[in-house]
């Protein structure tokens, strides 16, 4: 790379920003370039605090625009924008569809993550949190350079001494998608989800939730191994790419699955699979820390298909409303679905 010189000690967060050869690398990766970066980083260690902030940066401003299909959801995004009043009764009306091009709308997604609200903590000794809040996801670096999108109501913890440690760990509560680096000293990556639970890699790209003691991984990448210590029966399950392994306390399933409608949050759009409205309650609840009660006369077993946008809560709910053929209301910090 020519723009850089050896005989400089560092260089500025704008340069790695500004060249060619870094924005690729982090934006369009090969083995080439892979090679080429971790060869360089380990000559010029006074930067990597700068090349860490650069990819960081770089994902955050890079976030690929939001397609819908022709099936999908169009044209809602627009009048949600124009109507939204939480205060009022929401009441769902067949309407024409209309196609249009909602670069805008992510645009408004890539800032609404470069402003999330993140606590960065200090809880005991030692220790280093990430924290999302209501609606929020958080573009996380680690020190070995392993990338996290950390999901709504999220908590994320690991070693302040993480360079010292002979095993990479991190705990998660809440949901996070992890692209793991591999070192060439093969040093192992675990992720806590639970008590009980650890996740084992070398370097891949795989979700992990874990809420209400309910969790789950879905492996869209390379290859994991699940450890179970405190279930009835301790047990080791190897995971392949496409694979979701559910453990609740009682019982372990592991199935086949279509990665995208799991992962497609990391891009600020839901994509639903025979979503049922009850999951979709579920999501308002956890990812929005909404209280939804659901009329008797409302069939929560309803699914459908396609995709739609994640924004903030109230769009969330009015898209429901008309992706499902049901009413909402709020009414006292409470959304009635009826």
């Amino acid at each position: 790379m020519d723009r850089f010189s050896d005989s400089e000690p560092s260089y500025p967060l704008q340069r790695f920003l500004e060249d060619p050869l870094f924005q690729d690398w982090v934006l369009r990766p090969d083995q080439s370039l892979e090679d080429y970066w971790r060869k360089w980083i380990s000559e010029n260690p006074a930067s990597q605090s700068q090349i860490k902030e650069a990819r960081k940066i770089l994902h955050e401003i890079n976030t690929p625009p939001f397609q819908l299909g022709e099936g999908d959801i169009q044209g809602v995004w627009k009048k949600i924008q124009q109507d939204i009043h939480p205060q009022s009764l929401l009441v769902v009306k067949k309407s024409a569809i209309r196609h249009f091009r909602p670069a805008s709308a992510a645009a408004c997604f890539a800032v609404v993550a470069c402003i999330a609200l993140f606590f960065f903590l200090d809880q005991g000794p030692g220790k280093v949190v990430h924290q999302t809040g209501n609606g929020e996801t958080l573009a996380i670096i680690l020190p070995d350079s392993s990338e996290v999108m950390l999901n709504a109501n999220s908590i994320l913890t690991y070693s302040k001494d993480w360079d010292a440690m002979e095993i990479r760990e991190v705990w998660v509560e809440g949901e996070a998608f992890f692209d793991v680096r591999h070192l060439e000293g093969h040093q192992p990556f675990k992720v806590y989800p639970a008590s009980g639970v650890e996740v084992e890699v070398l370097g891949t790209r795989f979700n992990v939730y874990h809420r209400k003691n309910h969790t789950k991984v879905l492996l869209s990448e390379g290859n994991v191994t699940m450890n179970f210590t405190d279930s009835p029966k301790p047990s080791k399950i190897l995971m392949s790419p496409g694979d979701l392994v559910e453990y609740d306390r009682q019982k372990i399933q592991k199935k086949r699955v279509n990665p995208e409608p799991y992962v497609s949050w990391t891009r600020k759009v839901l994509q639903l699979e025979s979503t049922s409205l009850a999951e979709m309650v579920r999501m308002a609840e956890e990812n929005y820390g909404m209280t939804v009660k659901v009329g008797t006369g409302v069939d929560l077993a309803q699914s459908a298909s396609g995709s739609m946008p994640l924004s903030d809560g109230a769009s969330f709910m009015q898209l429901t409303a008309r992706v499902f053929n049901v009413q909402v209301a709020y009414r006292d910090s409470v959304y009635y679905i009826e």
